[in-house]
């Protein structure tokens, strides 16, 4: 069994690249990472997919040799836009040339303009609208009307204004028809009127508001006309592809099939490409595009260095088209990452690409427009026949890594099932549930027959496997998981075991009604806390019997490790110190990032520079001498009040041979440590605490019902400090005003937590 992989933490990416909304929100550096770890300068890297320009941009940042296969125009353009990025002045340029165009004896930009010409209602001045609210029926643009226009207005200054859309402006947008000229100019730039695939095209241009298909129509007439050199339609085209997106009424934030919503926005489509030039502008890099022969020749070893040689050369078309083409075992890695179905992205790119270069340069997309579905077991197969496709060109002692953003459940059964039954060899993979990424490594494919097995055989074989994995993630964590990193579990065990390979066919059919029967035996898993009438898996599960569980909750271990690394360092990079945790606890034991920061927060501040320093009220010195004197003012407190003290901590307050209150200290939120304990007959129970390890506290208590239901069955009370030192020096304080006194400054985030499950 190969040892578990630890995940690597990435820096968030930038939110306003081209596409951002469609492109896999692939974390900057965790691709540097797995280059260090797999290649060396020089090496040919293969990303198979094409979908996320950080891949080939860290590649090129270590002096790779990057092979990149895509069968999308606009995927490329990205890609384009990213590794050979233009310069804000030179994107105002191309968008200058294409404003002074002439359009009915004026300027484009002006017509453009005009499209969205209003009046300010507070001083009747003229505006150009930003964007109009539409109201309208679901899925029906026509049938709508704007509501509202969001503008600024220049003679009354300030913020955007929020206004009522009046006569003139409904007037405005009705003289753009539904199925205008321009609408029929652009669907037949996509299907003609004989294609079969032209209901299809009708479909998606619904997402678009009319006035945005007048404007996307005059805008190409016009580029066509320009016939501008490359460069400049290079950045022509992706200016017009942001415009595009932002034109179209699709609100979601990160669609995946063309719906609309009621409400939508119509934003205005110049004012979009104007945006764009910001968006998309960044830092000059020399073009290192090279035909793939170039390309294949070995640089010398005196280019190699960061940041600079040999290249890179991108495919139009799919992998298998690519492979053909390269030397046998010629790439060190093969690294991508994975895409997921999208229909919203792939129909528009089959829109958008006809738009700009024709139906010819769509033709790689034909297929998405009638496609209808794209389930999990349909996207397997597509994974799998492109891994095969891979395998001659993988070295001998290479890998494949695969980073996966959106991890959701289907997904990872579907990577986990493609590359199994591809003959490759699972070498680690991680997950982090709060973020739902995922990270595989696998070894280069292997030449051993597939294992044979019968269907009874077959059946006990998947079961133990995947019972053994999802059992040993909950050993691992010492406290429930979530039902996400469970199916991770049970199908990383699978595919370990290489069972996948062994399943005649609908691998993702039978291993889901096999883990069902698994999950819904009661002898080995229980669903905590399941809402009346679910019967999904969704949520927590835990083990039935408690009794096999030795380690403690990962989240104590990782407040450990975290204080830990606080202690060792004057000052910690957050990066460098989520890394050394997450090596702490690979693999199943990958915690999420909402802990890890939950722990910071508690214990440190960060300063101007981005470091994490620990607070010195936390110094060990310090917190020690203050458990101290609050195990000594509790004991001071007791005495005056006529009770009898037993224990250092926990301390006990007795009268008459009975434990009435008892009292655990503690610096840290290492609560479990208690809850769990059993309990010592008492009135009421105390948890003291510093006032700073309360949220952290709440953190714990919110995600583990066990901990909640402990707090509870236990009658606990949590304190802070500080409120003992003021009930100590309170001198009016008696008998009878003492348990009134203990509920006099909670800590909030507890308090708030027990009220909302009082609610439920």
């Amino acid at each position: 069994m190969p040892d578990p992989l630890p995940f690597i933490p990435g820096y968030s990416p930038e939110p306003n690249r081209l596409l951002a909304r469609f492109l896999p929100p692939l974390a900057e550096g965790v691709t540097l990472r797995y280059l260090e770890r797999y290649s060396r300068p020089g090496d040919i890297i293969l990303d198979p997919f094409g979908q996320s320009p950080r891949v080939a941009i860290e590649a090129l940042f270590l002096g790779l040799r990057v092979v990149v296969a895509n069968f999308n125009p606009i995927s490329r353009l990205a890609l384009s836009l990213e590794v050979n990025p233009p310069t804000e002045a030179e994107l105002r340029s191309a968008l200058t040339l294409l404003a002074d165009l002439p359009k009915d004896g004026d300027r484009l930009e002006n017509y453009l303009r005009d499209l969205y010409r209003s009046t300010c209602p507070d001083c009747d001045a003229e505006v150009f609208v930003d964007a109009f609210e539409w109201e309208a029926g679901e899925g029906v643009l026509r049938e709508a009307e704007p509501v509202e226009k969001i503008y600024l207005c220049p003679n009354c200054g300030g913020p955007p204004k929020f206004r009522p859309t009046d006569d003139a402006d409904r007037a405005l947008a009705a003289r753009f028809p539904a199925h205008s000229l321009d609408y029929h100019f652009l669907l037949d730039r996509v299907a003609r009127a004989d294609d079969p695939d032209r209901a299809q095209a009708e479909e998606a241009l619904a997402i678009y508001p009319p006035r945005a298909l007048a404007a996307i129509a005059t805008v190409l007439v016009k580029l066509e006309a320009l016939n501008p050199p490359a460069e400049t339609h290079r950045l022509l085209s992706g200016l017009l592809v942001a415009a595009f997106d932002a034109a179209c009424a699709l609100s979601q934030e990160r669609p995946k099939i063309l719906t609309t919503s009621k409400r939508y926005r119509e934003n205005n489509f110049f004012l979009e490409l104007e945006k764009a030039t910001g968006a998309l502008a960044g830092v000059p890099a020399p073009d290192r595009t090279q035909a793939l022969r170039d390309l294949l020749t070995p640089a010398p070893s005196t280019s190699l260095r960061a940041g600079s040689g040999p290249g890179i050369h991108v495919q139009a078309g799919p992998a298998r088209d690519l492979t053909p083409l390269l030397p046998e075992g010629s790439c060190s890695l093969v690294i991508s990452a994975i895409p997921r179905p999208n229909q919203a992205y792939w129909t528009l790119s089959a829109l958008w690409s006809a738009w700009l270069w024709g139906r010819e340069a769509a033709a790689s997309l034909r297929s998405v427009l009638h496609r209808r579905r794209y389930d999990w077991a349909w996207h397997a197969e597509a994974l799998q026949a492109t891994f095969t496709s891979l395998r001659p060109a993988v070295a001998p002692q290479g890998k494949m890594v695969g980073l996966v953003s959106e991890a959701e459940p289907g997904f990872n059964a579907a990577i986990f099932a493609a590359a199994d039954r591809a003959g490759y060899l699972l070498h680690g993979a991680a997950f982090c549930a709060d973020a739902a990424e995922a990270q595989f490594v696998w070894d280069s494919p292997h030449t051993s027959e597939k294992p044979v097995l019968f269907n009874s055989e077959l059946e006990t074989a998947v079961d133990q496997a995947a019972r053994h994995s999802a059992l040993g993630t909950i050993l691992d964590r010492g406290e429930p998981s979530r039902w996400s990193s469970l199916h991770f579990s049970a199908w990383r065990g699978l595919a370990e075991a290489h069972l996948l390979a062994a399943i005649p066919d609908e691998p993702l059919t039978f291993v889901n009604h096999r883990l069902e029967a698994i999950f819904r035996d009661p002898t080995y898993f229980q669903r905590l806390a399941p809402t009346p009438n679910d019967d999904s898996f969704a949520g927590l599960w835990y083990l039935k019997n408690e009794a096999a569980l030795y380690a403690l909750p990962l989240a104590d271990r990782v407040e450990a490790e975290v204080l830990f690394e606080l202690y060792s360092a004057k000052a910690l990079d957050e990066q460098h110190a989520m890394q050394t945790v997450n090596e702490t606890f690979p693999g199943p034991e990958t915690p999420g990032k909402s802990l890890i920061m939950a722990c910071f927060n508690s214990y440190a501040l960060k300063n101007d520079t981005g470091l994490w320093r620990l607070r010195e009220e936390d110094a060990s010195l310090a917190r020690l001498e203050e458990l101290q004197a609050v195990q000594g003012e509790l004991r001071s407190l007791a005495i005056r009040l006529g009770y009898s003290v037993a224990g250092a901590n926990p301390q006990e307050w007795r009268e008459a041979g009975q434990t009435i209150y008892l009292f655990a200290a503690t610096t840290s939120a290492f609560i479990s440590d208690y809850l769990f304990e059993p309990l010592l007959p008492a009135h009421r129970r105390f948890l003291v605490i510093p006032g700073g390890r309360g949220s952290l506290a709440a953190f714990k208590l919110r995600r583990d019902p066990r901990l909640r239901a402990a707090l509870r069955q236990g009658n606990w009370v949590i304190l802070k400090f500080r409120h003992v030192r003021q009930m100590a020096g309170d001198l009016q304080l008696t008998r009878a005003t003492l348990e009134p006194a203990f509920y006099a400054d909670p800590v909030e985030e507890v308090k708030q937590l027990e009220l909302m499950e009082d609610s439920e």
